[in-house]
């Protein structure tokens, strides 16, 4: 079974509508630094799920469970501990292939998330599914100086608890290098400067979470 675990750090930008991000990823500033031209990301739609406890027991601790569907691949992820502070972004990930859903923390299959779940909830806990993301993304690999990132579009919202909220939102998640070099921050500056760009303040999970 495929499972990742690593520390994720990535910039998180919001974008005024989905013509400002179609902009932005067809614009000079991007198309110079991609890594490989020939490769061009069309639009994927995906849909996400994240679940808590009856008690929102990992909301208290901080940490996200996620199911994500894309096309035929169905993924978990688990955050802990995530930080964003002016558009900047750290957690720890544990990501894995699993099923489509989870009823109970039965249901999670073995493996590094279930492990994890396991040392602090009971094992006859119940997950409720507390947030729903539906986006259309598009993806491409960039090289800034002697970095390399992920630049990630998402356009589509953000519904829980009966209320919905519209998301416009670009990320740069680092593969290698260094997030804070000066090469990687005067490419952010200039994305921000030339689309309007605002720093994000929360996850797609903690938006959801302010509809409770």
């Amino acid at each position: 079974m495929f499972s990742k675990h690593q520390i994720e750090q990535e910039i998180k930008l919001t974008a005024p509508d989905e013509a400002t991000l179609n902009q932005l990823i067809n614009s000079s500033i991007v198309k110079q630094a991609i890594r490989d031209p020939g490769i061009c990301s069309a639009p994927r739609r995906f849909a996400a799920t994240y679940y808590d406890t009856p008690d929102w027991d990992l909301r208290d601790l901080r940490w996200s469970l996620r199911t994500r569907y894309e096309g035929e691949i169905h993924m978990s992820t688990l955050k802990r501990n995530s930080i964003i502070k002016h558009g900047y972004s750290s957690c720890e990930e544990i990501e894995q292939a699993t099923g489509k859903g989870f009823e109970s923390l039965a249901c999670v299959p073995e493996g590094k998330i279930a492990e994890a779940l396991h040392a602090v909830l009971p094992k006859s806990a119940t997950l409720l599914k507390r947030v729903n993301v539906t986006m259309a993304r598009r993806k491409q690999v960039l090289e800034i100086g002697r970095s390399k990132l992920e630049l990630v579009t998402d356009s589509g919202f953000i519904s829980a608890n009966g209320q919905q909220t519209e998301l416009h939102e670009v990320e740069l998640e680092l593969l290698q290098g260094d997030m804070h070099d000066h090469e990687v921050s005067t490419f952010t500056r200039q994305l921000i400067n030339r689309f309007m760009l605002q720093p994000s303040h929360f996850s797609k999970h903690q938006i959801g979470l302010s509809h409770y």
